[in-house]
């Protein structure tokens, strides 16, 4: 009874990534169509905002097969997959291998010609983290065919290369394409591979240097498609790691460029709870956007900007979470295949207090993915560990090999720590927080450090627990021209109103009834092998 009662107080009834992370994979495999070799279905339409139908699109081959081969890797370094997501996994994975032509490129069957530039990109998101994975070296070979194939089709020019086939008549738009640039720059960071540092950086530089839609000051300067923030974010995330990585992207220029461009984005396009605009001018939020600010973020934290990872709490405990359709019975949906392929996913077209915010849109299947992606960032990065030191960055619960970490937030200002090395310990403290203030119980030597309460002395197998008041407050926001009255309880939304319709979001007074049993609970964290 003593082990099941400590297993049970060690976990609250409270956020674990994990959660939201399993019915996210539970969608993907509703989301394949077995009648067409396990095709995606990009598409839940809505009608009068209610999800009608399955459907699939043009961006059901690179792009959405790219992000659910990536999305079932990135998961199981997560969580333990259970046979069906393992059996899905393969699928997409050889669905997606059967897109390849012979020019090394993923080409559309609908058109017999290479999928959009986009696509390609989440084609390598997925290849790259598959090798990164395996370590595969037939698969190290495919993808320097790709990239071989990719930069042969572009157009060369003398310190830059171009793709004209994403261009619109109002922008370049480098950014769909410039996609590319950080999954390539991964494959270069795994394989030393000099050729694809070098495609990544001339594509690269189309984005800095040749085209005027981002404003040295970091203003996008178009609208809607050529607006797109997620591209445009994902792409100065792998301008960012290209320029670290060497070569000749002037990196104080491109830090600079892309902290002016992320405060940019946040200061005239997000909320402090992270709904972020789908696109420049754009009234709803899409989790991929969401994702794409986290992952910005992080490469700024790279670079030494760690205020950020008080937006990335905020962001991950609030708008990612909440952006997930988890109970859709609310929604009447008639058709059960079409209530399978929505349970889990994430949403594309959100309001601050509601998900199917448009009457007539879609439930776009790339969000799927873009759930995972920052559930997985955000699980990668939490903790993270030196020879010398461990930082909890994220009051979030998680694990590595060296501490396990209990939250209970925003239950509770309280946080366990399971010390499993002697090795200090420092967890940030967010901007509301004293690291003074905090209560030590247990045996720890303390000391403070920007804003990190640094915990010595501890011993392996013992408990510290750390215990605050977390400040409550009221404030009003403003998102896309509306006013949100705000319930705040250190860095977690409890309630939004006014109360959004048809599905309402930031109920989360209703979050203990919803969650499962303590006792079920998964005690184990897996530490990913993998990183983005």
């Amino acid at each position: 009874m003593a082990a099941a009662d400590a297993r049970l107080e060690r976990r609250p009834a409270t956020l674990d990534l994990r959660d939201p992370l399993r019915m996210a994979v539970n969608c993907m495999v509703h989301r394949m169509d077995p009648d067409r070799h396990y095709q995606p279905w990009f598409a839940v339409d809505v009608v009068d905002r209610r999800p009608v139908a399955l459907r699939h699109d043009v961006w059901d081959y690179g792009d959405t097969s790219g992000r659910f081969l990536e999305g079932f890797i990135t998961a199981r370094h997560m969580i333990e997959p259970n046979q069906e997501a393992r059996m899905n996994e393969d699928r997409i994975r050889v669905f997606l291998n059967s897109l390849t032509g012979p020019d090394g490129l993923v080409h559309n069957p609908d058109t017999k010609q290479p999928d959009h530039m986009f696509a390609q990109g989440s084609a390598l998101y997925a290849l790259v983290t598959d090798f990164d994975d395996s370590r595969d070296p037939a698969l190290a070979g495919r993808i320097r065919s790709f990239i071989a194939g990719l930069n042969r089709a572009a157009r060369q020019e003398a310190d830059y290369l171009w793709f004209p086939q994403v261009a619109t008549s109002i922008a370049p738009c480098s950014h769909q394409a410039a996609y590319q640039v950080l999954p390539v720059v991964r494959f270069y960071e795994l394989t030393g591979d000099k050729a694809a540092l070098r495609y990544a950086q001339r594509l690269a530089r189309w984005s800095v240097y040749h085209d005027p839609t981002v404003t040295q000051d970091g203003v996008i300067t178009k609208t809607a498609w050529e607006g797109h923030l997620h591209a445009w974010m994902d792409t100065w995330s792998g301008v960012l790691r290209c320029a670290r990585a060497g070569g000749d992207l002037d990196r104080p220029v491109v830090v600079q460029r892309a902290q002016k461009l992320f405060e940019w984005v946040k200061a005239t396009h997000t909320s402090p709870f992270g709904w972020v605009a789908d696109s420049v001018g754009s009234k709803t939020c899409e989790t991929d956007t969401i994702t794409s600010a986290i992952r910005l973020a992080l490469e700024l934290i790279r670079e030494g900007r760690t205020e950020y990872w008080d937006d990335i709490e905020r962001f991950v405990r609030n708008q990612l979470v909440e952006n997930q359709f988890r109970d859709v019975s609310r929604l009447s949906i008639s058709d059960g295949r079409v209530a399978n392929g929505l349970t889990g996913a994430f949403e594309a077209y959100a309001d601050p207090n509601t998900l199917i915010a448009i009457e007539k849109a879609t439930i776009e299947g790339c969000c799927i993915s873009g759930g995972i992606r920052g559930l997985f960032l955000a699980y990668q990065n939490a903790i993270h560990e030196t020879t010398g030191e461990v930082w909890v960055n994220l009051l979030l619960s998680g694990g590595t090999e060296s501490l396990e970490v209990t939250s209970y937030m925003p239950f509770e200002g309280r946080i366990d720590l399971y010390p499993k090395t002697s090795r200090p310990v420092s967890v940030r403290c967010p901007p509301w927080l004293d690291p003074g203030s905090v209560r030590i119980e247990g045996r720890a030597d303390r000391a403070v450090a920007n804003r990190y309460l640094r915990l010595s002395g501890m011993q392996p197998g013992s408990r510290v627990m750390l215990r605050y008041a977390q400040p409550e407050h009221e404030r009003t926001h403003v998102v896309a021209g509306r006013s949100y009255q705000a319930l705040w309880r250190g860095d977690t939304v409890l309630s939004l109103q006014p109360t959004g319709s048809p599905y309402p979001i930031f109920q989360r007074e209703s979050l203990r009834a919803t969650e499962a049993p303590l006792a079920e609970r998964d005690t184990q964290y897996r530490r990913p092998a993998i990183r983005w």
